[in-house]
């Protein structure tokens, strides 16, 4: 090849080698990852505290939506409440399965419903009360082991003032249901599956427990993105690919059950 030939190759070839890196990096741009953060909720998420979850109904979702969405996306286990104001404080760019109330709309926008449950009253096999649990009224006088940073709904909170409730939180699902065993709750409020999960592998533990209906309501759950990223106005786009999820049965094979 003459010199003169590489000189005309190379003025062809430069330019259109400038092009596409700058198309390539402008893509990159175009393209930032969103971190999302749920905390260990067996069976939705299941893994460890500051790590990638390993499996679970939210993260098949999760996962379902990167590939619809074209998005890049990453799922991070955190304690609840640092997964929440983290959310809030944009650290995060949102939360990937959580119930609604009036605080946290202040810093989420949330998407449409993907499922639904709703809360049971779990307690010593061989307890017996006085009451059906109806109401929350029948639970004045009663020690209620709460999930810390859980939403138990606005009833249950206006329940609490009302009745003076006794409720003492504690840091996780499994913590609280070894509280009941031990006695030192009464009751603990969480809904069946994850209740059931949370001692799949302590059969001694699961020997002792029972679980009633109880006066709570199936609540919907849903994706919330934060509005302090920039993903807080993409819930169109979130919406649309839910839609499309419960349209083809999607949902329903992901959660094993009705999530209309």
């Amino acid at each position: 090849m003459t010199h003169t030939l590489r000189r005309f190759v190379r003025s062809i070839l430069m330019p259109l080698l400038a092009a596409l890196s700058f198309h390539s990096a402008a893509n990159d741009q175009r393209q930032p990852t969103y971190r999302f953060c749920e905390d260990p909720w067996a069976p939705y998420t299941v893994g460890e505290i500051s790590m990638p979850p390993k499996a679970g109904m939210a993260v098949e979702l999760f996962e379902e939506l990167e590939q619809r969405l074209d998005m890049t996306l990453h799922l991070r286990l955190l304690p609840w409440k640092r997964c929440l104001l983290w959310a809030k404080e944009g650290k995060y760019d949102g939360v990937m399965l959580l119930t609604r109330n009036k605080d946290r709309s202040r810093y989420l926008n949330f998407t449409v419903a993907i499922h639904q449950d709703a809360n049971v009253v779990w307690a010593l096999k061989d307890r017996t009360f006085e009451r059906d649990f109806r109401t929350f009224k029948d639970f004045q006088g009663l020690r209620i082991g709460l999930t810390e940073g859980f939403n138990y709904g606005e009833a249950f909170d206006q329940a609490v003032e009302e009745y003076r409730l006794k409720v003492d939180p504690g840091p996780t699902i499994l913590s609280n249901l070894l509280r009941l065993a031990l006695g030192r709750i009464d009751v603990f409020f969480v809904n069946r599956v994850a209740g059931e999960s949370a001692i799949e592998d302590r059969p001694n533990l699961r020997k002792k427990l029972t679980h009633h209906r109880g006066p709570f309501e199936a609540v919907p759950f849903f994706i919330g993105l934060s509005k302090s990223s920039p993903i807080g106005e993409e819930v169109a786009r979130f919406d649309e690919a839910l839609e499309d999820m419960k349209q083809d049965g999607t949902i329903n094979r992901i959660f094993g059950t009705d999530s209309r």
